[in-house]
């Protein structure tokens, strides 16, 4: 019993050990071995300078197969990207040293002496190969050759050398559907290549609280649902019955953030209007249809009785009546509670009550054993009285009882204690959800009063 109790004791010791164990980070030692290649490459390049034929070759690549390493290992610098293109000029791959050459140039904030000499080698290179001059509009897309999943060739404006024929250009860039490009090159000519981007469409919630007839650049549209919209200029209008239209220009980047716009200014006369802040991002409904997004919303709304709903993922929801007078402003906060999390505390109740259960069956069986093990006592021992029994057998009935009688009380123990702390995770509250107010006051309008009152939640 005692050697089973060490040898757990020391295994559980030894796996504690184990997990304490972390891996180091591998960023210094990335950084050492990406220093070593460079200064191995260099080594190489040197020798290859130096040497003639075979020898040459071997240095040169050598040192061509270390820069590369380098780059591999994420040192993209400067150095490296130049050395890099002296190497693959040296073996004679010309369009490969243009290109890094140009990367280079493109790429790096450099001294003049270092463009200067930069730009030497990319104008001693020009007239032996084939080069497309690539720009966009915008500048700054990703360039790629042939497919869209081959490496990214550079970003525009770029000069690209390419073996003589004709090739597709893949141009990329966020907020931007991605478009080709043809271009026939000739060795000691550049071609030109000009791409125009389009933008992706932004998704647009148009929102008319009060009503009436939509129109996007002339189209109609319906107000609360969302609408692709390209990027560009745009003008909003909404016609009211019995009242001037309602005119808004507003203009949509690229790629943006879904946009919310509500056709507040104007209105009919009389028209309210309803200031919003709120403690987290939200989204505001005004009689059950959308009015806006965010934790600063402001919407217009015809006078009379109204509901405002405030919503928020993880927050519970408020809501608020109010009643409005013509040309009355009213500001609303919403303070919306958290939402009880009770997943873990549940996960606690479960798993101490499985380990109750199994620690209760275990020491039953144990303490049954026990039991079973007194019973041969008694009986060998009566014998022992009355014929002079095995005493050897005598001595290992007590050991094993004693065994038994303490595994069942340290079994009994740990049923007791985790049973115990089961009971306090039932009896815990696992707390309720936060409340959720809106505090609302109108704003003094002319010739009249203000009002104040606080709504709770529901």
């Amino acid at each position: 019993m005692r050697r089973a109790f060490s040898f757990f004791f020391s295994s559980t010791l030894l796996a504690a050990a184990l997990l304490a164990l972390a891996p180091a980070s591998p960023a210094d030692a990335q950084e050492e071995e990406a220093r070593l290649l460079f200064e191995r490459g260099n080594g190489h390049l040197a020798a290859g300078m130096r040497a003639r034929g075979a020898r040459r070759t071997r240095e040169l690549s050598e040192a061509l197969d270390a820069y590369l390493g380098v780059l591999r290992l994420g040192a993209r610098t400067r150095n490296v990207v130049f050395n890099l293109a002296l190497t693959l000029q040296e073996l004679g791959r010309e369009a490969e040293a243009f290109n890094y050459y140009s990367q280079y140039l493109h790429e790096f904030e450099l001294s003049a002496e270092d463009r200067t000499a930069g730009q030497e080698r990319v104008d001693a290179i020009r007239p032996r190969v084939a080069v497309a001059s690539i720009t966009s509009t915008p500048a700054g897309a990703e360039v790629r050759v042939g497919r869209r999943d081959l490496p990214v060739r550079g970003t525009t404006p770029l000069e690209l050398a390419l073996p003589a024929g004709q090739h597709t250009l893949i141009f990329s860039l966020d907020g931007f559907e991605d478009t080709t490009a043809e271009v026939t090159v000739a060795v000691g000519r550049s071609s030109v290549v000009a791409a125009e981007l389009v933008g992706r469409p932004v998704a647009v919630q148009f929102i008319a609280p009060g009503g009436g007839r939509l129109l996007l650049d002339g189209v109609e549209v319906q107000a609360g649902r969302s609408i692709a919209v390209r990027p560009g200029a745009h003008l909003v209008r909404l016609e009211l019955p019995n009242a001037p239209p309602v005119e808004r220009h507003f203009e949509v980047q690229p790629g943006g953030e879904p946009m919310n716009l509500t056709l507040a200014p104007g209105g009919p006369a009389g028209t309210s209007r309803v200031v919003l802040e709120a403690n987290a991002e939200t989204e505001v409904y005004l009689d059950g249809m959308p009015v806006g997004r965010g934790a600063h919303v402001e919407f217009p709304a015809l006078p009379g009785d109204h509901t405002v709903r405030v919503e928020a993922p993880g927050r519970t929801t408020a809501s608020q009546s109010v009643t409005l007078a013509p040309d009355q402003t009213v500001a609303l906060t919403a303070t919306l509670g958290e939402r009880a999390s009770t997943g873990g505390l549940y996960a606690g109740r479960g798993i101490t009550g499985v380990i109750a259960a199994l620690g209760l069956i275990g020491a039953s069986v144990t303490t049954g054993l026990a039991f079973d093990l007194r019973d041969q006592w008694d009986a060998l021992l009566a014998r022992q009285r009355d014929n002079g029994g095995d005493a050897m057998e005598l001595t290992r009935i007590a050991d094993e009882l004693e065994a038994a009688a303490l595994a069942a009380d340290i079994l009994w123990g740990i049923t007791a204690a985790v049973g115990t702390a089961a009971i306090v995770l039932l009896i815990v509250d696992p707390g309720s959800d936060g409340a959720s107010t809106i505090e609302v006051a109108a704003q003094p309008r002319p010739g009249g009063g203000t009002v104040a009152l606080t709504g709770r939640l529901f």
